[in-house]
């Protein structure tokens, strides 16, 4: 297993991490859920006496810098999320990690969420997290736009293509997508894969499936001629969420958490659809891709009453229903109201299809390779042409390349 890298300086760290009695830091990268943590930390201290105070970074590779940093010193913060899949095994790897067997066991035992809830969270047949967020990947949509052009939900690729040039043709843009943060260029990208390729979809994450296979080189073909058509808008912005609240999309992939953004922007409730995106090969079994972000607790932390106190608020029903209101995320605890109509049309059309989960391509992918691989699927969003396209791939694959020769 690899080290945790050291990225950052301690002495700032040792700083960052203190807090004052009756407070406990939650550290994350999600500023756009600043304001709505903090709503979660004043629900904290009404109902425990401990408030949670949220403590975001701007970008999730100065985030990820400072937690390993952290945990490199022997610093690390009682409170903190992240990611799940290759990188959450890492970090459980420093020893530094408290398991949660007993928060979960009264979390199942109360009926608040189901044994399977627990499964993102395990590292060798222990929990080491409870949910910050349980999203799925799922096209955000204009319905009012919809409605006016006579469109459905597309149940097929061959719906959801004429649906783009119908809003195309009728002086709108499909698809909103941008590069913001230096995160965003693997979304459509994995979901191109999935959609058209799923059996390579894991392959491409353990080494089996190259970056400049036959399988990507269509992703890219196909992503190229979408934007070739017009269909996406400029991926140079930095206002996602605002720009589809401006309508500057019609349609918008990203995990249902966005929801409680979108309608923050403005959007009204009641005009936001959502649907799960349609396989690109007939006969295919419906999937969808899944994030299952993480708050995770130190060894240090666990023995702190008021890091637990504030935790097990944040599970509970009382807590869950703050979160869910305030930001419209679902973290598992079927307890609490469903957050709001999109959690609960995709968890009725998930049952309905026998909907399969993938775990997203940010955490299945080896943490050392996210990096470098996210930009370059960010360098050809802002030149989608196969030119870009071939040298990207070779770019990506010979990173790939070089990662598992060493594993």
């Amino acid at each position: 297993m690899k080290k945790i890298l050291i990225g950052a300086a301690v002495g700032a760290i040792l700083a960052a991490t203190s807090a004052i009695a009756g407070e406990v830091q939650l550290f994350h990268d999600k500023g756009f859920w600043s304001e709505q943590l903090q709503k979660v930390g004043a629900g904290s201290q009404a109902a425990t006496g401990v408030k949670i105070v949220e403590t975001p970074y701007a970008t999730a590779e100065q985030y990820k810098a400072f937690i390993q940093a952290s945990v490199a010193s022997g610093q690390t913060p009682n409170l903190f999320t992240w990611w799940t899949g290759e990188t959450f095994n890492e970090l459980v790897s420093t020893g530094q990690i408290a398991p949660l067997d007993d928060l979960w066991k009264e979390m199942i035992e109360s009926g608040d969420y189901g044994a399977s809830a627990k499964d993102l969270f395990m590292v060798d047949g222990q929990p080491y997290a409870v949910p910050l967020v349980m999203a799925r990947w799922v096209v955000l949509y204009n319905k009012p736009l919809f409605a006016e052009l006579g469109i459905s939900e597309p149940k097929s690729w061959a719906e959801l293509m004429a649906a783009a040039e119908t809003i195309k043709s009728a002086g709108h843009t499909p698809f909103l997508a941008t590069v913001q943060e230096g995160w965003r260029g693997f979304i459509w990208f994995q979901e191109l894969l999935l959609r058209l390729h799923p059996e390579a979809y894991n392959g491409l994450n353990d080494g089996s499936v190259a970056y400049d296979s036959d399988e990507v080189r269509e992703v890219f073909q196909t992503w190229s001629d979408m934007y070739a058509k017009g269909w996406f808008s400029d991926a140079r912005s930095t206002e996602e969420v605002n720009d589809y609240a401006r309508g500057a999309g019609a349609m918008y992939l990203i995990g249902e958490w966005a929801y409680g953004l979108v309608t923050a922007a403005g959007v009204p409730k009641d005009d936001v659809g959502v649907f799960i995106m349609p396989n690109a090969v007939d006969g295919n079994a419906s999937a969808v891709i899944v994030e299952g972000a993480p708050i995770v607790v130190s060894k240090a932390g666990i023995e702190d009453e008021d890091t637990m106190a504030a935790l097990k608020y944040f599970v509970s029903v009382d807590g869950a229903n703050v979160w869910g209101e305030a930001s419209g995320n679902y973290i598992g605890n079927d307890a609490a109201n469903a957050p709001n109509t999109v959690v609960s049309k995709v968890n009725s059309d998930m049952a309905a299809a026998g909907t399969g989960a993938y775990l997203r391509w940010w955490e299945a992918v080896p943490p050392d390779l996210q990096g470098e691989l996210v930009a370059e699927m960010n360098r050809f969003m802002l030149d989608p042409t196969m030119e870009t396209a071939e040298d990207v791939m070779a770019t990506m694959q010979a990173l790939n390349a070089e990662y598992w020769a060493d594993q």
